[in-house]
């Protein structure tokens, strides 16, 4: 199994993040670095039209 690099990898709420940050869990920094690193997956979106 693989390990999380910072202990937050594939968490996306941003509660989950705040009090991560907050008791010291994890640094704005790392928290930073591993946003960047996601990749833009915007092109496989799919625009839904609701009239």
């Amino acid at each position: 199994m693989e390990k999380k690099k910072f202990g937050y990898e594939g968490e996306t709420d941003k509660r989950i993040l705040m009090k991560m940050l907050l008791v010291g869990e994890i640094t704005e920094e790392h928290l930073q670095a591993y946003l960047a690193d996601l990749p833009d997956v915007s092109s496989l979106a799919d625009e839904i039209v609701i009239e």
